[in-house]
């Protein structure tokens, strides 16, 4: 799940279960207590919401940031070893040839 919904869910319902607890403490009508609760469950999940975009933003900066220093030092050390030589793939595609020895069989 993304870091926007998650923090927009537990903001809300952490929110929204102090909210009745606090109507339940103080002894409000049932009506009044549900309309309470929905309105700070909604509030507080678009509040979440947008919290957690500005957070993906700046976490996804900072990875950026720490990617991109990794990358240098990565760079700096592969540029004192010589390459090695990568093997040859020995990989061949199916051509018809290879259709000869299968069998199909049916129940």
């Amino acid at each position: 799940m993304a870091l926007k919904l998650r923090i927009s869910l537990y903001l809300a319902l952490i929110t929204s279960s102090l909210t009745l607890l606090v109507g339940v403490h103080n002894s409000i009508t049932l009506t009044a207590m549900v309309n309470r609760t929905l309105v700070s469950l909604v509030f507080f999940a678009i509040l979440g919401y947008v919290c957690g975009q500005y957070a993906e933003r700046l976490l996804k900066e900072k990875l950026e940031e720490i990617e991109s220093k990794d990358a240098n030092i990565e760079r700096v050390n592969t540029e004192d070893e010589p390459e090695a030589a990568l093997p040859v793939s020995e990989f061949e595609p199916l051509n018809t040839k290879d259709f000869e020895n299968i069998t199909l069989t049916q129940k």
